[in-house]
């Protein structure tokens, strides 16, 4: 296979499939395949915890018992070790963005064009099959976690947050009559300081997925593409990024949940005397 054949074949397959809503606005368009998975793996959540809790034995647990309990064991101690205020929203928030995310990232360890062909045979042209790869979907998540955060800050502390964005860090260390003019530079910078909190998640999300994504499109072109020493040292290959890359996909989310429990921390704690 030549190189340009290769280059086509991941272009292309890394198009979304899209619902164009303006031709003339490239920012008006959903993507539909994140928009499904996103819904098939959250209805997948719920179907699971509703029929395991109509399942739910005391005693020694067993079985998807035992391990649901150690994953909600593991959260729960590290909301309690990172999140010293008392809000029991946090841990059900945690426990739900550490599964989700792991399910979106392990839909990464399908081989690569099994899903684009399955859709191209119900006559979809693009089909990209782990959602968080798609900057929407971590975006949104972290817009809506930047969101909580700022509502607690407001709900709990809103005079010291408002004297935080006017007066840190430089009001304090210049004189009395230079304090209106750092008051807006002030401003900016702790808009900044804020606003690197949702960019910080989305795009370490996004990042590793998507790289993972065009990493293992370039092994399948291996396997296609290489003769039989390319097919079986890219089969090994394959298989060994495949195990990494779970990892991979575990530690984001673990990453992504733990860096949530921080900020939701941040904006509880009480101001500073």
């Amino acid at each position: 296979m030549t190189e340009q054949g290769h280059e086509s074949g991941i272009a292309g397959h890394l198009h979304y499939w899209t619902l164009h809503l303006s031709d003339s606005n490239p920012f008006l368009q959903i993507h539909l395949d994140t928009m499904l998975l996103t819904i098939v793996i959250a209805a997948a959540m719920v179907w699971f915890s509703k029929r395991l809790g109509a399942q739910l034995t005391s005693g020694a647990p067993t079985g998807a018992q035992n391990f649901v309990e150690s994953i909600i064991e593991f959260v729960n101690q590290t909301v309690s070790d990172n999140f010293p205020s008392k809000n029991p929203l946090i841990a059900p928030l945690a426990l739900t963005i550490f599964v989700f995310v792991f399910l979106c990232n392990t839909m990464d360890i399908l081989p690569a064009f099994l899903m684009g062909h399955i859709a191209s045979l119900f006559g979809i042209p693009h089909f990209r099959p782990v959602p968080t790869n798609d900057l929407n979907l971590p975006a949104a998540m972290a817009v809506s976690v930047f969101a909580m955060v700022l509502y607690y800050e407001f709900k709990l502390k809103p005079v010291h947050f408002c004297k935080e964005l006017l007066f840190e860090p430089f009001t304090n260390l210049v004189p009395a009559p230079l304090k209106p003019i750092v008051m807006p530079i002030n401003l900016i910078l702790k808009i900044v300081e804020e606003l690197a909190k949702p960019l910080s998640l989305a795009f370490r999300l996004f990042g590793n997925m998507f790289a993972g994504e065009v990493i293992f499109l370039l092994i399948a072109f291996l396997l296609l593409g290489g003769g039989t020493i390319g097919m079986i040292s890219g089969f090994f290959v394959g298989l060994g990024w495949s195990m990494f890359h779970l990892f991979i996909g575990l530690l984001q989310a673990f990453i992504f949940m733990i860096l949530t429990i921080v900020y939701l921390s941040i904006a509880h704690q009480a101001p500073e005397h």
